[in-house]
């Protein structure tokens, strides 16, 4: 089991996925400058979605979700503002992990948990991982002309295809959870499609793009 710092967020953070925040608090500041002590390529914590609580202020983060995901800094910067400093960073999405127990004794301001990181099943030769990719993307080319949008080809490996199109999709956080759950990718691909068959119908039939409660992106904490 090993420690890394937690970042309580309302938004998923996904394996190859990439995610500004911007840090502020004192707690999140010392969790910044921790990063900037740590050589570059090592700068890591992990990101936690919020079942319970807020992400700032007294008794913020009441209840964090299992499984999370490692966030690899990608850039960071300083800027002074009338209210103090301010960190934007960049991060990537790393490996995914099990938080087992949050480190009461830690001695840090911000959380530190004991995590265990989660293996992906080897799976790319698997043939029926390559036909319901194959699915999935004709789901996707379905659920963007139903949008009448238009977007790049989706590239990436049939185990990584479900994280590539579920950024590409309006959802909310509780459904982005549910694909950082899955175990496996054809279980993640399985629940893709289910994701992009109902949201498809959703738009034709009301000719309209639901609007998520939080779409994940940069955290003003």
């Amino acid at each position: 089991m090993e420690t890394l710092p937690i970042f309580p967020l309302g938004g998923v953070l996904l394996p190859g996925g990439r995610m500004p925040l911007q840090l502020f608090e004192p707690r999140y500041l010392d969790l910044a400058q921790r990063l900037a002590d740590e050589p570059e390529g090592e700068r890591r914590f992990g990101i936690v979605r919020i079942r319970q609580g807020h992400e700032v202020g007294e008794g913020a983060a009441t209840d964090l979700h299992e499984i999370g995901c490692e966030a690899v800094v990608d850039a960071m910067a300083i800027a002074q503002g009338s209210a103090g400093a301010v960190v934007h960073l960049v991060a990537r999405g790393g490996r995914r992990f099990r938080l087992d127990a949050i480190d009461e004794g830690a001695g840090t301001s911000f959380l530190t948990g004991r995590v265990s990181w989660l293996l992906e099943p080897a799976a790319a030769t698997d043939p029926d991982l390559r036909a319901l990719a194959a699915r999935v993307l004709a789901a996707h080319a379905a659920y963007l002309e139903a949008l009448g949008a238009t977007a790049d080809p989706v590239e990436g490996r049939p185990v990584d295809l479900a994280y590539r199109i579920v950024e590409r999709m309006v959802l909310e956080p509780g459904d982005r959870q549910r694909v950082l759950d899955s175990a496996d990718a054809v279980t993640r691909l399985r629940l893709v499609l289910g994701l992009l068959t109902r949201e498809t119908a959703i738009v034709q039939r009301f000719r309209a793009v639901p609007t998520p409660t939080d779409l994940g992106g940069a955290s003003l904490n």
